[in-house]
């Protein structure tokens, strides 16, 4: 894995293998996540789907078919208090390619061309084309609202983050969504290729041409003054917000907040990290031994750790009449954690677990580009191998006091209101 700066506010980032049958070629555009995050997430959409060369979808799906196949996706996600736009081109590696065509080098054109000529006029995005996206984006959101794992942890995350931008959907609002018009979209478009940073990602086995196609687009549109990207992290809750709501589910969700204290993503990451995997992390951790397994409190119980904003989040599938109990029993475990009261080979095991994990990284085209993607808003780019040694390096007393460092902020609870037809 390689990362080098090409340019002002544009990185490149490239993966050199021939492990896989196709390549994948991202450019991410890095925005403050903020009252324009709908706007963004439609612009990305409409980027996706043609440009100046194919405005139309059918002239571009062909375009695509002629590349044996290829599929350009739009991802939208949220870092910390950072929005990452994404388009991704997913292509078949150029080793299996007829009389050597490099379809790597027209992929990575492709997408530039996207960003850079899209089919517009001076009153902004083709008005069918915006309709369309306005309407795929706001069932995309009501999708996510009818899962209510997702649901939950959406309205924890915006009750506990309620000041903050973290709070924020990445997808904007429903409301703003259905406001929003083709000159607003031109407009915002500009800002962002003008002041956004952007990483680039090539994975495949041929990366070497691409930063002599890259150079010539972005040097068309010089970068003004880059856009501010930070994140604010809170380390320590003062207080315990508790939310409840009521549907007619089968299922509660209870889904707990808590802050990490950490003070920027890198902070105490390793000691973090493992401390979550221990707490709820597998099969092997508190949360699904005793909560789950032993006391049968829930349906599923485990721990995850952004630690791009320094929150950890606890998802548990819990029958109404027994969720106070459940939460009762997550306490203690947590408690458990601050005492010290697990064993060296529950460390071990941990260990084990995130180790292969990270060293599984760069076995899917997939996952690699996960990784790209969460190292863009850190300061420096970590390699998995550094991150599992770090890892392989925390002691048992940085476990505990990792522990003692997490604080509760804000409990989540969606409650059965009567049986679910």
């Amino acid at each position: 894995m390689k990362t080098e700066k090409i340019g002002k506010g544009v990185n490149l980032f490239t993966h050199k293998t021939d492990k896989f049958k196709t390549a994948v070629i991202t450019i991410t555009v890095s925005a403050p996540l903020d009252e324009n995050a709908a706007t963004n997430a439609l612009v990305l959409r409409l980027l996706s789907r043609t440009n100046k060369q194919y405005p139309t979808m059918l002239e571009m799906n062909r375009y695509l078919a002629s590349l044996y196949g290829a599929t350009i996706s739009p991802l939208i996600q949220k870092s910390g208090d950072i929005q990452l736009l994404t388009l991704c081109l997913n292509v078949i590696d150029d080793r299996f390619t007829l009389d050597g065509e490099s379809v790597i080098r027209s992929g990575i054109s492709l997408l530039c061309s996207c960003l850079f000529e899209p089919d517009v006029t001076l009153e902004g995005f083709d008005e069918e084309n915006t309709e369309r996206e306005k309407r795929l984006l706001i069932e995309k959101i009501e999708s996510d609202r009818d899962d209510k794992r997702i649901y939950s942890l959406n309205q924890m995350l915006k009750n506990m983050c309620d000041s903050e931008a973290y709070g924020l959907s990445e997808y904007g609002e429903i409301e703003d969504i259905r406001t929003l018009t083709p000159k607003q979209l031109f407009n915002q478009w500009k800002k962002l290729i003008l002041t956004c940073p952007v990483t680039v990602g090539v994975i495949g086995s041929t990366t070497d041409t691409a930063k002599s196609v890259i150079k010539p687009y972005f040097e068309r549109f010089e970068k003004q003054d880059i856009c501010e990207l930070r994140t604010e992290f809170i380390t320590h809750a003062d207080e315990v917000k508790t939310i409840t709501e009521k549907q007619p589910v089968k299922q509660g969700k209870l889904v707990i907040g808590l802050r990490a204290g950490m003070t920027y993503d890198k902070d105490n990451f390793a000691a973090i990290r493992l401390m979550t995997a221990i707490f709820g992390g597998g099969t092997f951790s508190k949360l699904f031994s005793n909560v789950r397994e032993k006391m049968s409190l829930c349906y599923y119980c485990a721990a995850r750790l952004v630690s791009s904003k320094g929150i950890l989040t606890i998802e548990s599938g819990v029958e109404t009449e027994n969720m106070q109990k459940a939460l009762d029993a997550i306490r203690n475990e947590l408690d458990d954690m601050r005492k010290g009261n697990f064993t060296d080979e529950v460390i071990e095991s941990a260990k084990l677990s995130l180790c292969d994990s990270l060293n599984s990284v760069t076995d899917s085209n997939s996952s690699i580009l996960s990784w790209l993607l969460s190292s863009i808003t850190s300061g420096t780019f970590e390699t998995p191998e550094q991150v599992a040694q770090q890892i392989q390096n925390v002691s048992r007393q940085e476990i505990i006091l990792a522990a003692n460092m997490v604080t509760e902020d804000t409990i989540f609870m969606l409650e059965a209101e009567k049986e679910a037809e």
